[in-house]
């Protein structure tokens, strides 16, 4: 039962953050459209809107749950409560659902027509997502907080890297 548990947890999980990576990236699209002309920008955002919408309350809501919801009930099964490691995951996954919240808003910002900040600031809150998704994965694989922490941190570094370099090409 462990493993049958364990495994939708797991496909539940890569949904959730399909949903939120993807969800993002569409918002910086999104937000790039509010930019163009007025005939591009309507059909646009009307299609921005149907996508969003359908990805948000059609996988990311319903992966967001099952995720939790597979996590505590594995938590039960392995009695993982009173190990650290399974503390510091819980910590993080509160601050994914507020992540995910946060996304939930800029949707809703998006859907009325207003820009949430630019693509800019959308392409760095997109990153966001994908250091809790290094930090949780490697929480759950190596049950050790300062591997996550490190390997964060590592994420960072090559994410800073790679950024400094783009944007010395770009000048």
């Amino acid at each position: 039962m462990i493993l049958v548990v364990k495994a939708l947890h797991v496909v539940s999980f890569v949904s959730w953050f399909a949903a939120l990576l993807y969800g993002v990236r569409l918002f910086i699209y999104h937000s790039e459209a509010l930019s163009k002309p007025a005939a591009e920008r309507g059909v646009l955002h009307a299609q921005f809107q149907v996508m969003e919408r359908r990805l948000w309350l059609g996988i990311g809501l319903p992966a967001s749950i099952l995720t939790v919801g597979f996590g505590l009930w594995l938590a039960g099964l392995t009695q993982a409560w009173s190990q650290g490691w399974l503390h510091v995951k819980l910590l993080a996954v509160t601050g994914l659902l507020a992540y995910h919240h946060v996304c939930g808003g800029i949707r809703k910002r998006l859907s009325r027509g207003e820009n949430w900040g630019g693509p800019g600031r959308l392409r760095l809150f997109n990153e966001l997502g994908t250091v809790f998704l290094v930090g949780i994965v490697f929480l759950a694989v190596t049950r050790e907080p300062a591997s996550a922490a490190a390997a964060v941190g590592v994420f960072l570094a090559l994410g800073a890297g790679i950024f400094g370099v783009l944007r010395l090409r770009r000048s």
